[in-house]
């Protein structure tokens, strides 16, 4: 009874069989990260291809593994997270010589079968035993490319949190000044409306020479959070300090004031109490200043200056108000 192939090294078969393409490693490799990954530049390379029920060629196969077998291989582009990233290059080149050492091996056997064809004879001629060791070989040579790309996808969801952690404040959870200089650099790159508000708690420094930084820190999480419940869907980070920045694709300046009002007024309409006392802590407002940029990176530069210019003309005129440039 022949060998029974375990469920996720049948169906990179299946897939060969179905595209017509040689159960060779490298095919085998191109198909197991394709149906195990989609989301790779190796699956997507693929999908692309198949998605609308055409057939990928063998050409197509190995173009998409010399463009992405080892450089690209789950994501492996991000060259500037240190060690973590050197880890996940390295598993990459492993991969590589898996499936180029399964080659070889699986040449070997071939001619060692071709040999031993030619020295058969006879109805009763039988080359199980080399069959044996091709498919013991195969399994072998499974579980090894299994483990390998297992620890990539490990090492590449890792890399994905350390990203996302490079980009966000620590104290707010908001975009940090990496994350805000980046999104204003891919709008200004593509060159539509954006408006850009810069907010600023009043009386800020008051609140921690009374009450300490530890309260200071509640007070700029809770205006952060406020400020993002009021722009739902809209961009908000942490511009530095007490300062917040709120960007919405769009020249409706309007509607970012009224957001900023909404945000403003839930502020207004709650009493603050400090924690261990139960002492009231008065009103915790804000203060913002509202520009449009329209236009490249010099826009981004403009908007700001005009939003900063606004900001403080709200303080002038008393604080707790958003004024437009």
């Amino acid at each position: 009874m022949p060998a029974k192939l375990p469920e996720d090294a049948a169906k990179p078969l299946e897939f060969l069989a179905r595209h017509r393409l040689a159960a060779t490693p490298q095919n085998y490799t191109l198909a197991y990260v394709a149906l195990s990954d989609p989301g790779s530049p190796i699956g997507r390379a693929v999908a692309e291809i198949i998605a609308e029920g055409y057939r990928i060629k063998q050409d197509e196969a190995d173009h998409i593994l010399e463009a992405h077998g080892t450089t690209t291989f789950f994501g492996a582009y991000e060259r500037k997270n240190g060690e973590l990233s050197a880890h996940l290059r390295h598993q990459t080149i492993k991969i590589g010589e898996l499936a180029s050492s399964a080659a070889d091996a699986t040449g070997a056997l071939a001619r060692e079968l071709s040999e031993e064809a030619t020295t058969l004879s006879g109805e009763g001629a039988d080359s199980t035993s080399i069959v044996a060791r091709m498919i013991e070989h195969s399994l072998q040579a499974q579980a090894r490319l299994t483990a390998a790309m297992d620890e990539v996808k490990t090492l590449r969801e890792e890399l994905e949190a350390a990203r996302n952690d490079a980009q966000r404040d620590e104290l707010t959870g908001l975009a940090n000044r990496r994350a805000i200089d980046a999104h204003l650099a891919e709008l200004a790159e593509k060159g539509e409306p954006r408006v850009i508000a810069l907010c600023d708690i009043d009386h800020f420094k008051s609140v921690n020479d009374r009450y300490g930084h530890g309260v200071g820190d509640r007070v700029i999480k809770l205006v952060a959070s406020t400020l993002e419940d009021a722009c739902t869907a809209q961009f908000v980070g942490r511009w530095g300090g007490e300062e917040f920045i709120v960007i919405m694709p769009s020249s409706d300046i309007a509607a970012v004031i009224k957001r900023l009002n909404q945000a403003r007024q839930t502020l207004a309409d709650t009493k603050f109490k400090l924690r261990e006392t139960d002492e009231p802590m008065g009103l915790i407002s804000f203060s913002g200043g509202v520009a449009l940029a329209v236009g490249g990176k010099q826009a981004n530069v403009t908007a700001l200056q005009q939003a900063d210019k606004a900001l403080y003309r709200a303080k002038d005129e008393g604080r707790n108000c958003i004024l437009s440039a």
